[in-house]
């Protein structure tokens, strides 16, 4: 089995703590990333995974429409 870790490099504010890959006042960009992440996605399509664990950032920044929308991809 594998497990899938789902980045999503948003946050509020930057925290000078973390070493994340992460960016704030980029909302103009959730969309777009979401798309570009589902894409990515459909190339492992087939897979057997047993684990998905969401990170970021802060994946709770995102709108639940794209949440949503990421989930059912």
């Amino acid at each position: 089995m594998k497990g899938l870790y789902i980045h999503i490099p948003f946050c509020v504010k930057k925290c000078d703590y973390c070493d994340f890959i992460s960016f704030s006042g980029c909302d103009k960009y959730f969309g777009e990333y979401t798309d570009a992440l589902i894409r990515e996605m459909d190339e492992y399509r087939g897979e057997c995974i047993d684990t998905v664990f969401i990170g970021g950032g802060t994946p709770s920044i995102l709108p639940k429409e794209l949440t949503k929308k990421i989930c059912d991809a």
